[in-house]
C-alpha cells in the first residue's frame, strides 16, 4: 500500500494557519509523503513485479503520476479489480481516488515514481509545484530474481448496470463576494449550499440511476458518493464525448472544470448518506448534499 499525504510546515516546524488561497483551492502541503515518509526507497530484484495499491489521501493535491524505469499495469480502482489488466504510461488520482497496479521492474538501476504537471484550475497566486516531485524510488538490482508468472487475461466480470429508471443532474458552481474585511466564498450544488436538515435526493433501493455531474466552476472537483459504488459511462467537455478506457467500480471521480461526467449507480441499502466534493474546504463551504435511500 502506498498512502499519499502532504504536509505544510513553517520554518520552525509548526503547522501554519490556513490562508484565503486554502479556502479557495483547498489546503495543499509543501511536502508529499508516502506512508509517512519523504521519497522512501524500495529494493527489488530485476524482473520482479510488485502489486501496489495507491491511495490519494491528500486534502486537495491532484496526483498525475508516472513510473520512470518501470512498467505499470492497472488491475483495480476504488471498488476492486477490473475486468482485465490495462497497461498505462501514467495515472491520475484526484483526492480520495485509489488505483491498484502491478509494476514490473525489468531494468536495473533506479526506477522512480514521479509527478507530472496537472492544471486543476488553481485560483490566485501560490500554485504549488506539481511536476517533477519524486515520491518513491525503487532500487532494481543487477541480479535477476525468480521468474514471475504473467497476469491473467481476465480478472473478474463486471456487469454493466444497464438502463436507468431515473436521471438526475447535479451542477457545481462557486460564488465569491467581498465584504468589508474579507472574501466570502461558497461552493454550491444546483445553486444550494449544504443544509443538514434538507434532503436533496430521494432514491429507491435497488433502482438504477443515471447521475450527470456538471462542473460549471473554475476548478476541478473530485465527486464522492457514500453508500455505494458507481460506473462512469461518459465524459463530455467542449462538445467532445469520450468513454472511459475500462469499466470499473468507483466511488470517487474527478470532474474537471467545464466537464460533464455521467455515471450509473444503484443504491442497495436504505438510509440517508452524503455526496460531496472531496476537497474539505469545498464541502465545508457548501458543496455537499444528502441522498435518502428508501426501501
Amino acid at each position: 500500500v502506498l498512502m499519499f499525504t502532504d504536509l505544510r510546515l513553517a520554518a520552525d516546524g509548526s503547522m501554519p494557519d490556513s490562508t484565503m488561497a486554502d479556502q479557495m483551492n483547498g489546503r495543499v502541503g509543501d511536502h508529499v509523503l508516502v506512508n509517512g515518509q519523504k521519497n522512501p526507497r524500495l529494493a527489488v530484484a530485476m524482473g520482479a513485479k510488485r502489486r501496489l495499491r495507491l491511495y490519494n489521501a491528500t486534502n486537495a493535491r491532484f496526483l498525475r503520476l508516472a513510473f520512470d524505469g518501470a512498467a505499470m499495469t492497472i488491475i483495480g480502482t476504488d471498488g476492486g479489480l477490473l475486468e482485465k489488466p490495462v497497461a498505462a504510461n501514467e495515472i491520475m488520482l484526484s483526492p480520495a481516488e485509489r488505483v491498484e497496479l502491478v509494476v514490473a521492474f525489468d531494468r536495473p538501476g533506479a526506477a522512480t515514481l514521479t509527478t507530472l504537471d496537472y492544471d486543476r484550475g488553481w485560483m490566485g497566486a501560490g500554485r504549488p509545484a506539481d511536476a517533477g516531485l519524486t515520491l518513491l524510488t525503487a532500487d532494481v538490482a543487477e541480479t535477476p530474481g525468480e521468474a514471475m508468472p504473467p497476469l491473467p487475461e481476465r480478472l473478474r466480470p463486471i456487469a454493466p448496470l444497464g438502463q436507468p429508471a431515473v436521471s438526475r443532474r447535479l451542477v457545481f458552481t462557486e460564488t465569491m463576494a467581498m465584504n468589508a474585511t474579507s472574501m466570502e466564498m461558497g461552493f454550491l450544488i444546483n445553486g444550494k449550499a449544504f443544509d443538514m436538515e434538507r434532503v436533496d435526493i430521494v432514491a429507491r433501493a435497488g433502482e438504477t440511476e443515471l447521475w450527470e455531474i456538471v462542473n460549471q466552476a473554475d476548478m476541478d472537483h473530485p465527486f464522492h458518493l457514500h453508500g455505494t459504488q458507481f460506473q462512469v459511462v461518459e465524459h463530455e467537455r467542449d462538445g467532445k464525448v469520450s468513454k472511459p478506457p475500462y469499466r470499473a467500480w468507483k466511488d470517487t471521480v474527478n470532474v474537471a472544470r467545464g466537464e460533464t461526467v455521467r455515471l450509473l449507480l444503484r443504491q442497495e441499502r436504505p438510509g440517508a448518506r452524503m455526496y460531496h466534493c472531496h476537497i474539505l474546504e469545498h464541502e465545508q463551504l457548501g458543496m455537499m448534499g444528502i441522498v435518502d435511500v428508501q426501501a
